[in-house]
């Protein structure tokens, strides 16, 4: 039995109105009908987006939907002699969408880079605990765990509790004032609650709902517990190595699959919610971190396939650059090293007489249009003479010069001194963060990043969001806390 028929206020009749009003455009309407047997209060509408109405108390500043650097934060840096690098307007193309986050662990990247562009996201946390990536990780500050700090900056939290009839119930208000939903969770995690894809459209048509999680909605590996190191494993960027006593080992790698699914998601999410503003209808998305790893490593997968079909017709062995020689890492006199990748022959021909040695071009000449000269070993040992003359700076120097593709090679933290990283990194305010932070890499000819505010503490933002987000009045409030059905402030 539908719940809701146990409230009239809420069923029947004042239902269809609700969804009527919401397909004619008039969804603060609706929402102010819907909010009656709530004892809340609507503010006089005002319109963001296309044709989008919400409360007028939703319009109360925030730190991370400002400027690139907010005045009470710049104030704040400058009595304390910081500096502050001087950014344009920011560029925040999501300013007036809003996103609700349901989400543990990685999948808080997802939102995080919606919150990076300007979106304004709602974090839905479970009151007490909250999200436990505070307390994971390898690196923590202050007792607070880095990836926290970094995944969930920008966001606002509200502790709400889903195990409860009333905790739902603020949801699907939180919902139908919202563009979006990400669910970063096990499968199947809100459909548990009562708050599935079908549940929630029929609150708001045009909601996107954004499903991440490790292997899918479906398939023989939906419900395997995984995380992390999982999906690279899978996808075969991670394959074992000998470790003490030989016994099989993580390789030291980058993570793949949780970071690039975050960046699928949010640009699944964007485009869902363009084609609902003008369609009216939402969608359900399924990103799974193993699919993504795997679509990552396409074209090694690509070419195994192509053998399966073909046997014995596939032409090339695929990328072998531990033995390439015009595709390679070289050693410079400074230690460091340098990227050569002079395979196609005007480039090969430039790197042999910038540095006076025709001669190699001359006995080495190119085959083909790309050239690694793999396995050359006699090449390559004059190339490592060659390089180990200058420094790195002065190779990177000469690439530039003389229009070579390469590169400076740099280990662990070493890019932090690079000229050219410095010139562009956007660092976010440490003070602020508890910790320095790499802001967006996203830039605009417009516009500098947003600034976003601090991650934040289980339920920090909870009133505020019941108050500017939902319209819910001063009693309403103490009552919810009170009944436990939100904590936080």
């Amino acid at each position: 039995m539908d719940r809701h028929a146990q409230h009239p206020q809420r069923g029947g009749g004042l239902r269809r109105a609700t969804q009527e009003a919401l397909r004619r455009g008039g969804a603060d309407a609706a929402r102010a009908g819907d909010r009656r047997w709530l004892g809340g209060k609507c503010g006089r509408p005002r319109t963001l987006g296309r044709g989008r109405a919400r409360p007028a108390a939703s319009v109360r500043p925030r730190l991370h939907l400002g400027g690139a650097l907010h005045p009470e934060r710049a104030g704040r840096a400058a009595r304390r002699g910081a500096r502050v690098r001087a950014w344009p307007a920011a560029f925040a193309p999501l300013r007036g969408v809003r996103v609700i986050e349901v989400a543990l662990l990685a999948p808080d990247a997802l939102a995080m880079h919606l919150a990076d562009l300007g979106a304004e996201v709602v974090k839905v946390e479970e009151p007490g605990t909250g999200d436990y990536v505070r307390e994971v990780g390898a690196v923590k500050v202050d007792g607070v765990s880095a990836l926290h700090r970094r995944w969930n900056r920008g966001k606002r939290s509200i502790a709400l509790d889903l195990r409860t009839e009333r905790g739902t119930e603020v949801f699907e208000d939180l919902v139908r004032a919202s563009d979006a939903v990400v669910e970063g969770l096990r499968p199947g995690a809100l459909a548990r609650r009562g708050l599935g894809f079908a549940r929630l459209q029929t609150v708001n048509a045009a909601i996107v709902v954004t499903s991440l999680s490790g292997y899918g909605q479906d398939g023989p590996y939906r419900e395997l517990a995984s995380h992390g190191v999982a999906y690279d494993a899978y996808a075969g960027f991670a394959p074992p190595t000998p470790g003490p006593r030989d016994w099989p080992t993580v390789p030291p790698h980058t993570d793949v699959g949780i970071h690039a699914a975050a960046l699928f998601g949010a640009l699944a999410t964007v485009s869902a919610v363009l084609s609902a503003r003008q369609s009216g209808t939402g969608a359900h998305l399924d990103i799974s971190q193993a699919d993504v790893a795997a679509w990552w490593n396409g074209p090694l997968l690509e070419l195994d396939e192509l053998r399966s079909r073909r046997p014995g017709q596939a032409e090339g062995v695929g990328p072998d650059l531990w033995r390439s020689v015009r595709y390679q890492y070289y050693g410079c006199s400074d230690g460091a090293f340098v990227l050569l990748m002079a395979t196609e022959d005007k480039f090969w021909r430039r790197l042999c007489e910038g540095a006076g040695r025709r001669d190699l071009y001359e006995r080495f000449p190119s085959r083909g249009a790309s050239d690694h000269d793999t396995g050359n070993e006699e090449l390559r040992a004059e190339l490592v003479s060659l390089f180990s003359t200058r420094s790195q700076r002065e190779w990177v120097e000469f690439f530039l010069t003389h229009d070579i593709p390469g590169a400076p090679v740099h280990v662990a933290g070493g890019v932090r001194s690079d000229p050219h990283f410095r010139s562009r990194a956007h660092w976010l305010d440490a003070d602020a963060h508890g910790m320095a932070i790499l802001g967006t890499p996203i830039r605009s000819a417009g516009g500098g990043p947003v600034d976003p505010a601090p991650a934040p503490r289980v339920g920090e933002h909870t009133r505020q969001i019941l108050e500017d987000v939902l319209g819910y009045g001063p009693e309403l409030c103490d009552r919810l806390f009170a009944e436990g059905v939100v904590a936080g402030s």
